[in-house]
């Protein structure tokens, strides 16, 4: 006799993709607001500093491209939702 289930959970120690957690319109609004958060740094807190410039150029593509229906890998997503790396 055997048994059959669905298997509803994801692989065990594997987190679930951003873009399964989420709808398209969620992540689009987070990466909207870091993009923003990264116009006003560059702006106000560090006007010398293009690496702020950057990062809401990078994003505003990203989201393009999702808007465009393009596929995203989920480490572009989750690299655009960090904060600017200064050095």
């Amino acid at each position: 006799m055997s048994l059959s289930a669905p298997a509803l959970a994801g692989s065990v120690g594997i987190p679930r993709n951003y873009a399964t957690t989420q709808s398209s319109a969620e992540t689009i609004a987070k990466l909207e607001q870091a993009s923003e958060t990264a116009q006003r740094e560059a702006r106000e807190g560090n006007k010398d500093n293009f690496a702020f410039v950057r990062k809401s150029l990078e994003i505003d593509h990203l989201i393009q491209r999702m808007d465009s229906g393009q596929q995203v890998a989920q480490n572009q997503i989750d690299a655009a939702l960090q904060p600017v790396q200064v050095w």
